[in-house]
């Protein structure tokens, strides 16, 4: 059954359905639209880029318990704090960014209001996807509690294996928890390395949290020891791409922490489709 949902950057939620009295109705603008440029040969063009423009949503709200309603919608609005998220849950769940245009009012028969409601789209419908990579070396055996296709030694290191199947790259955020000596991350495609993360940074504390934040706007290189956050930028491998993406494919993710020391990495990336 389908069900929408907006999300504020705090987690503030309003749910667009009978518990929350406001049903959604009549929503147009979920599927693809692109701005193509193309150029002319003689008769014919050839597309030489596209583009996914800021586009509109519109759908029809209905306040089942009238003014009330409409207010209570009208103070979770005025609320939000920072950016917020349309959720659509089909077979999936994916979300965009968006922003509020318009919101009219039309009082219907029996205290029922109806209203059109106009939404900027300000992304792809995005779908977050997270891989952990725990890497646990038992002392004895030296073997670790994963199946692989091939067997670690000295390394220390784990890996696993991702897919991206949107309709571009998408950008990686990286969180490692615990002890490290210099970590860090390849994306590898059928063997060979095509990109990686490298830091400078030694962490004898098990409770340390390293993040790397590649979305543009959000950008980060963080160590968190103990609540004392220290940006890390002027330490990592210039030599390296760092600031990791994932293009459209199957990729494997191959984690070296440094240490023989429980430590974990989390694998984040957000898949971005043109419709939903």
């Amino acid at each position: 059954m389908r069900s929408l949902y907006l999300v504020d950057e705090i987690g503030a939620t309003f749910e667009f359905n009978y518990k929350s009295g406001v049903l959604i109705s009549d929503l147009a603008g979920l599927g693809i639209e692109r701005t193509n440029t193309y150029i002319k040969y003689e008769e014919t063009y050839e597309q030489v880029s596209k583009d996914n423009p800021i586009t509109q949503m519109t759908a029809t709200l209905t306040f089942l318990n009238g003014y009330e309603g409409y207010k209570g919608f009208i103070s979770y609005l005025r609320k939000s704090t920072g950016k917020t998220r349309l959720f659509y849950k089909a077979d999936t769940t994916k979300y965009a960014f968006v922003s509020i245009v318009s919101l009219t009012k039309t009082e219907l028969s029996f205290g029922v209001l109806q209203s059109s409601i106009t939404i900027d789209k300000l992304s792809m419908w995005l779908d977050k996807k997270t891989y952990v990579i725990e890497v646990n070396v038992n002392d004895y055996s030296k073997v670790f509690p994963y199946k692989y296709p091939f067997v670690y030694s000295l390394s220390y290191n784990g890996e696993v294996t991702v897919t991206n199947s949107g309709c571009t790259k998408a950008p990686i955020r990286i969180e490692i928890y615990g002890k490290v000596v210099n970590p860090e991350v390849h994306i590898a495609k059928d063997g060979l390395i095509i990109s990686s993360m490298r830091l400078f940074v030694t962490s004898n504390n098990s409770n340390s949290i390293i993040v790397v934040e590649a979305e543009s706007t959000s950008q980060e290189m963080s160590l968190n020891n103990n609540g004392v956050i220290t940006d890390i930028y002027k330490n990592q491998d210039f030599e390296c791409e760092n600031f990791l993406f994932l293009d459209v494919g199957t990729y494997q993710i191959r984690f070296n922490p440094g240490v023989s020391d429980h430590t974990t990495c989390k694998f984040t990336f957000l898949e971005q489709y043109e419709g939903n």
